[in-house]
């Protein structure tokens, strides 16, 4: 695996508890256990894989 899968995966890990479910329906990254310092690729990486978890309900509210 290279570096950046395998940095990709430690944050995905690391952000995975402080993920929750908004009013809203769409995943949201909450974090509320002390996630330690980020860095602007870290909050990308989170960032892509929120928009990977919301993918099949945005598009069931794209629809509406």
């Amino acid at each position: 695996m290279d570096k950046l899968k395998e940095h990709t995966a430690l944050v995905r890990k690391r952000c995975l508890s402080d993920i929750e479910t908004g009013d809203d329906g769409y995943k949201c990254w909450w974090p509320l256990h002390g996630s330690g310092s980020l860095n602007a690729i870290d909050l990308r990486i989170i960032a892509d894989y929120l928009d990977e978890l919301n993918k099949d309900w945005d598009e069931e509210v794209q629809k509406l």
